[in-house]
């Protein structure tokens, strides 16, 4: 049946053949027997119908944080116990990601930072603050429509900054120069071997893309040297001093994906 309201006009087209277009018909009762003209292999009108191939790459961006155990207990007798104890307690990093996706094949860069602050000491504000650069590379062993799992691997450059400064914001000069305010960097490179796996969502998604997902990751965490860099101001510093970490890693993370064509 027709609608009045419409055109009426029936196209049929079909792979291979050339496209008839039936106008100022009515409504067709019975049997209607159409034969379509074959079309030539490169004509427009047949290419209009050929399957389109897929590249598959892709896009992510990825929130996530780590939680990374450290030991900087060899420093104690260095840096006293209020350093250290702090130093030892910040453990979680918020990072930000950004990843570009070929086929099942996965890299992206990523920065982190963590930041903290304690200023409960007699004489001295103490600030400790953790950032984290870091090359990720991955294959999709698993992606259908709800799971995405993907065993990784990364390079970690983390790097710690101690400051300590006199509570008192006026204080003399000879006062200083005996007691000169605190400025550590140590640099430490660790190599990461583990698994991401997440979980598909396509409702409420509030970024413009074809997914978002969240999920848990895991894995082994290990130095890449034995020492750290530490610096100053304007000096390389040496000493026998290394920092632990927890070989176990482990983090949660949200990610928001785009799929090209």
């Amino acid at each position: 049946m027709l609608d009045e309201e419409q055109s009426k006009q029936l196209r049929i087209a079909g792979f291979g053949y050339k496209t008839l277009i039936l106008s100022n018909i009515d409504t067709i009762t019975g049997l209607l027997k159409i034969e379509l003209p074959i079309s030539d292999f490169n004509d427009s009108e047949h290419q209009e119908y050929l399957p389109r191939r897929k590249l598959k790459y892709g896009f992510i961006q990825y929130f996530q944080v780590d939680f990374i155990l450290n030991d900087f207990d060899d420093f104690r007798t260095l840096l006293k116990d209020y350093n250290v104890d702090l130093m030892d307690k910040s453990n979680g990093i918020f990072s930000v990601e950004l990843a570009g996706t070929y086929k099942k094949y996965y890299a992206g860069f990523n920065f982190g930072f963590a930041n903290d602050g304690v200023y409960d000491h007699e004489s001295l504000d103490i600030e400790f603050n953790t950032r984290q650069y870091g090359l990720h590379f991955g294959y999709n062993i698993l992606n259908t429509k709800r799971l995405l799992a993907t065993p990784k691997v990364a390079v970690k450059w983390n790097r710690y900054r101690l400051l300590n400064n006199d509570k008192e914001k006026k204080i003399p000069i000879e006062q200083y120069v005996i007691d000169r305010d605190l400025d550590l960097r140590f640099n430490q490179m660790t190599g990461f071997v583990g698994l991401n796996l997440s979980y598909k969502m396509y409702k409420f998604n509030f970024l413009p893309t074809d997914y978002w997902t969240m999920g848990l990751y895991g894995g082994y965490a290990f130095k890449m040297h034995d020492k750290p860099l530490v610096y100053s101001q304007g000096n390389r510093l040496t000493g026998n001093d290394k920092i632990g970490i927890e070989n176990y890693n482990i983090g949660v993370h949200f990610s928001f994906n785009f799929e090209g064509l």
